[in-house]
């Protein structure tokens, strides 16, 4: 049984968290359909005009083998210290947020732009045959692994329910 992908709420692929609200600010959602506009009108035959997505997913695989499912995650350009791994209530979550780095010089022009920026929050339902205290996680050249082990002595709870009579 491999990893279920978790969602406790419809899920926001366009829109993740900026700094607690749903949806990006004002300013930076007129700042990026001004710059949508203006390669639309200044540059119709160059780069694809296709109109910039807010935030960003990073991509994640997940494998198992007979002792461990590990689940390693894409995040190129993070620290250490901007990715934060729990496992509460036999949920995984990883969230995180990656910075801008582009400088807005008044003499440079921008013709693509394909690198994401900003937060991130992906959380999986951990298989009952899981220990969630026995997860660890290691960062390395921008790639996080994350190893679930396999527990024989943790078991699927469940119990029997009395059926009772009027």
């Amino acid at each position: 049984m491999a990893l279920v992908k978790f969602q406790r709420r419809p899920a926001r692929i366009a829109f993740p968290e900026f700094n607690g609200a749903v949806f990006p600010g004002f300013e930076e959602a007129e700042n990026r359909m001004n710059r949508f506009f203006d390669r639309v009108l200044n540059e119709p035959f160059g780069a694809i005009s296709l109109p910039e997505t807010f935030g960003w997913i990073p991509a994640m695989d997940v494998a198992e083998t007979s002792k461990e499912l590990t689940l390693t995650a894409e995040l190129p350009g993070m620290d250490q210290k901007d990715i934060d791994v729990s496992v509460e209530d036999g949920i995984l979550s990883i969230k995180g947020e990656k910075l801008d780095e582009r400088k807005e010089e008044e003499n440079k022009k921008s013709y693509l732009v394909e690198r994401s920026y900003g937060t991130f929050h992906r959380a999986f339902a951990l298989p009952p045959y899981v220990n969630g205290e026995k997860v660890t996680a290691e960062f390395d050249k921008g790639v996080l692994k994350v190893h679930l082990p396999k527990d024989a002595e943790v078991k699927p709870k469940g119990r029997k329910v009395e059926i009772k009579s009027n």
